[in-house]
């Protein structure tokens, strides 16, 4: 495993929020930085290679401030001065690197400068950083290759957010808001979206992934009954400290794997039921419902701001 350094550029996010800012200084030791109007973030991923590295920062910064958006890698463009500030040479040692009058040992050449700014010759720092590789004077952190970067920015760009059929249980406030919020994580939190791809069963013909938001203080007899009435598995979504997500799908009928949920129960009590009988199968009295059970599977939490 390695390290990679990534300067992602920003959108949805201000400087002066102050506890956006702080998450992912805290969770992720990210420097959020703005220059000219345009948001960055510097941060450091590990995995295999830098595209995998790339996509855990990018999950967990995203499970952190689900209202910000991800645009694409910055590119760190730099010249001759910049070259010389970095490797603290004079700008004549770097003039002489890229017209190739000193040069490595093993005969590697100064990169390709990537375009010009105005008159002057840039270059991708990280190009430029590899080559300085070479005699001791990069800076010691690993970036990703230039065909690394592209395909980074074109997962950022293929993001989709995926079509949500929502479905609010009750006309609570905390109902409103977390559909507004699993709306904006189905937008821009790739962990909540392979959440979904991974359980097709609760998507209709059209697409739609059904999700029925509750509160925690509504009564479980009647949130029963309404998953009762679906044809199809769906999520099941309300918000304790965070929101929490589950999978309710039809269950096997065991009656010795099956506990009943009475009247006067809330659902979060039914959440406290399933998180220390993680297996166990659900049902209503025969006077409330029929004869079907309902298990809970693939719980999921996310943040809720």
């Amino acid at each position: 495993m390695s390290e990679y350094e990534f300067i992602f550029v920003l959108d949805g996010i201000s400087i002066d929020d102050h506890d956006a800012v702080q998450l992912l200084t805290e969770e992720l030791d990210a420097l959020v930085s703005c220059s000219h109007g345009v948001h960055r973030m510097t941060v450091v991923g590990e995995g295999p290679d830098a595209v995998t590295a790339a996509k855990s920062v990018v999950t967990r910064a995203l499970g952190l401030v689900p209202t910000m958006r991800i645009v694409r890698l910055d590119r760190d463009l730099v010249g001759v001065s910049d070259i010389a500030e970095r490797t603290e040479r004079t700008r004549q040692n770097v003039t002489q690197w890229v017209r190739g009058q000193r040069q490595r040992q093993d005969g590697v050449p100064f990169p390709a400068p990537e375009g010009t700014v105005g008159h002057s010759l840039v270059w991708l720092w990280s190009e430029v950083n590899d080559w300085l590789r070479g005699i001791g004077l990069d800076d010691g952190e690993q970036r990703p290759t230039r065909a690394e970067t592209t395909e980074i920015d074109w997962r950022l760009q293929t993001l989709k957010a995926v079509r949500l059929n929502l479905i609010e249980g009750s006309d609570r406030a905390d109902v409103h808001r977390v559909a507004e919020q699993l709306a904006e994580h189905a937008r821009t939190n790739p962990r909540f979206t392979d959440y979904l791809a991974r359980n097709p069963q609760v998507r209709e013909s059209d697409g739609r992934y059904t999700i029925l938001v509750c509160s925690p203080k509504d009564e479980a007899v009647e949130v029963f009954r309404r998953l009762e009435s679906f044809t199809h598995p769906v999520v099941l979504a309300t918000v304790t400290t965070d929101i929490h997500a589950l999978v309710m799908t039809p269950g096997s009928g065991d009656k010795q794997n099956t506990s009943e949920l009475d009247r006067g129960m809330t659902v979060r009590d039914w959440l406290e039921l399933i998180t220390m009988f993680p297996d166990r199968e659900f049902t209503v009295s025969a006077e409330d419902s029929g004869p079907a059970t309902i298990a809970a599977k693939s719980p999921l939490d996310l943040v809720s701001s």
